[in-house]
């Protein structure tokens, strides 16, 4: 076996919480921290190597390809009205599963919980965007599925490539052995007051919709009827 396919395979099975020698479960601790494994004594770690970037499913072309099927899906979809959104949250959660909750896993319970509740608060304001600017191009019939089909991507990137953000951050820390931060606390704070603001912008967009709506002064189907009438005569 050659050195790199060797270290793949090591890395495989760090990936997967065993050491990467003797292949028996450690904890995933031991390996952010790069101590010895408590059996055959190796030194655990990555040795260099980003833990989200040496497992899997944190790899780029995943991401990419991910980005791409939510960019043809919103375009699909933004042919009807609302559609998207539905698009939308299908991709949050279904790249949240495959790019992201596996590297939660490695982070200790507390930090872990908090680590989660900011990356949902992050998806909710993402999601409440989508809403908004489905709300706010669906009059342009024509135009709207080429607009949502550059937002949808950029927004799904933004939560996945900003809760990667998170994530890495609070890996560092943990191999690091440093208790929680205030930033770790306030982070949900300040992403609930986005999500506040991000929803008053909906709700004020959708109620300035309906007044226009009720205030426009749109002709009767009898009346554009008679219109009509008068004009072949």
């Amino acid at each position: 076996m050659s050195d790199k396919a060797r270290q793949t395979h090591q890395h495989q099975l760090l990936a997967g919480g065993r050491c990467g020698l003797c292949a028996e479960r450690v904890s995933r601790t031991a390996i952010l921290r790069e101590a010895a494994c408590e059996y055959c004594g190796s030194t655990l770690g990555f040795h260099d190597h980003d833990v989200l970037d040496a497992l899997e499913s944190r790899r780029l072309w995943w991401r990419v390809l991910g980005y791409a099927m939510v960019a043809f899906a919103s375009f699909v979809a933004g042919a009807i009205p609302m559609l998207q959104v539905v698009v939308q949250l299908l991709a949050l959660f279904i790249l949240h599963v495959v790019v992201l909750r596996r590297g939660l896993v490695w982070l200790s319970p507390s930090r872990r919980i908090l680590a989660r509740i900011s990356m949902k608060l992050f998806g909710a304001v993402i999601a409440t965007m989508a809403l908004l600017v489905n709300v706010a191009i669906a009059p342009l019939v024509g135009a709207s599925a080429f607009i949502l089909g550059a937002v949808g991507p950029a927004l799904t990137a933004l939560y996945v490539e900003g809760s990667l953000v998170i994530l890495r951050r609070r890996l560092r820390w943990e191999a690091e052995e440093q208790p929680l931060k205030t930033a770790e606390w306030a982070l949900p704070g300040g992403v609930m007051v986005a999500l506040l603001v991000v929803v008053g912008s909906t709700v004020g967009a959708v109620a300035g919709t309906l007044h226009a709506l009720s205030t426009a002064d749109i002709p009767t189907v009898s009346e554009i009827a008679k219109t009509l009438l008068e004009l072949a005569q």
